[in-house]
């Protein structure tokens, strides 16, 4: 397809970007906690940055570059406040489905730069086909950022006489792309961790969606580049990692932080003292280093392949989900003896620890990260088809 003209100037870099929102994400760390979505003032700003855009052209404001910069701008924001990490990460997943819209259903769906988007892959609701399109109703839970979208992008089983009226053999699945107007927001988002991601369950009612607003993963790709060939399932997988490896991050720089500011004078050791404390701030920055940089020379490898347009090998696409379930899970691991190792102090919500704690659990409860994935990629090295939906996609 021919190039578009440019509808919103490309963003820059994304950790450039990402820096800018650092300070502003922990200065209303606690307000995004308290309101269970992202503070006013952390939103708007990420509306300016267009990191909500990552995984659009760039004709819609959008990276179309080596995706392993995005990876270090979600460990980065991650590192200040996991939710706002979050929900950039999402927006970039509702932003990568539509690469199967054409042009200019794109262009309706993506053209305004503030917007911000939700999703689900689950197909928690129903959608009959009807003339010129389809109504859809459902109620889908863990639906992050709702409360601030502007689209919802959702999956549902497609009925009709001739089609399977329940999951399995058969079934035909889409994903809808649906204004905020049609979505009842019900407020569930009552939790501990991630917090302040807004993941509330929604309703759809009755909603028409026309034919070209529903899409597959069969469907046709309408702008080819490099960015629009990546893989969607393993890259969101990095994704979610880079999310705990920055949170990893975040508990080892509270816990060295901890270190030099509980220096007491006599004889009495110090936290900095403990063999358990020097142990598990080395442990982490080798976890740290290790999986970051396993992670980011996967993902490398499949861009140079997407840059010359070539198919990928089951074996580097499973290289990129065992990278990825392995740094979200030592991540998690590492995490966890921080907080042992730092005592009662690791109760306190003064000290980050906590928050990181509970954040980093949440995270890895998605489904994108779960050990299965590892089954998946193991089935490739051994010389198996991996049969995971999401695997190949």
């Amino acid at each position: 397809m021919k190039s578009s003209p440019s509808l919103i100037s490309a963003m820059t870099s994304p950790v450039e970007a990402a820096k800018e929102i650092y300070d502003i994400a922990i200065a209303h760390r606690e307000e995004t906690e308290s309101l269970r979505r992202i503070a006013p003032a952390v939103l708007e700003k990420l509306k300016d940055s267009q990191l909500f855009r990552m995984g659009l052209p760039k004709f819609l404001g959008g990276w179309e570059d080596n995706p392993v910069e995005v990876l270090k701008a979600y460990e980065l924001l991650s590192s200040a406040e996991a939710s706002v990490a979050w929900s950039v990460w999402n927006n970039h997943l509702a932003c990568t489905f539509g690469r199967f819209l054409d042009e200019d259903s794109m262009r309706e769906v993506y053209s305004e730069s503030s917007h911000v988007y939700a999703n689900s892959a689950r197909p928690e609701g129903i959608a009959e086909i009807v003339p010129g399109g389809y109504k859809v109703s459902g109620r889908w839970s863990l639906v992050s950022g709702c409360e601030i979208s502007d689209w919802f992008a959702m999956r549902c089983l497609v009925t009709s006489d001739d089609l399977p009226s329940t999951l399995g053999p058969g079934a035909l699945l889409k994903l809808f792309f649906i204004k905020k107007e049609d979505i009842k927001v019900i407020d569930t988002w009552h939790v501990g961790g991630l917090r302040g991601s807004g993941s509330h369950d929604i309703e759809i009612k009755d909603v028409f969606v026309k034919e070209s607003y529903a899409i597959d993963f069969n469907s046709p790709v309408s702008i080819d580049n490099p960015y629009s060939r990546l893989p969607i399932g393993c890259l969101n997988s990095a994704g979610n990692a880079s999310i705990a490896l920055g949170l990893l991050k975040a508990a080892m720089d509270e816990l060295i932080k901890m270190c030099h500011d509980r220096v007491t004078p006599g004889k009495n050791p110090d936290l900095r003292d403990r063999l358990t404390i020097q142990t598990a701030v080395a442990k982490s920055k080798t976890t740290l280093d290790a999986k970051r940089t396993q992670l980011h020379n996967s993902v490398s490898t499949i861009w140079e392949e997407a840059q010359k347009g070539n198919t990928y090998t089951d074996e580097q696409l499973a290289d990129v989900w065992a990278a990825s379930v392995e740094a979200a899970t030592a991540a998690r691991s590492m995490v966890t003896e921080i907080f042992a190792v730092a005592g009662t102090a690791s109760l306190y919500t003064k000290f980050r620890i906590e928050r990181v704690h509970r954040d980093i659990h949440a995270v890895l409860q998605h489904g994108i990260i779960q050990p299965h994935w590892l089954n998946q990629a193991g089935m490739a090295y051994v010389g198996l088809k991996p049969t995971g939906a999401m695997f190949r996609i």
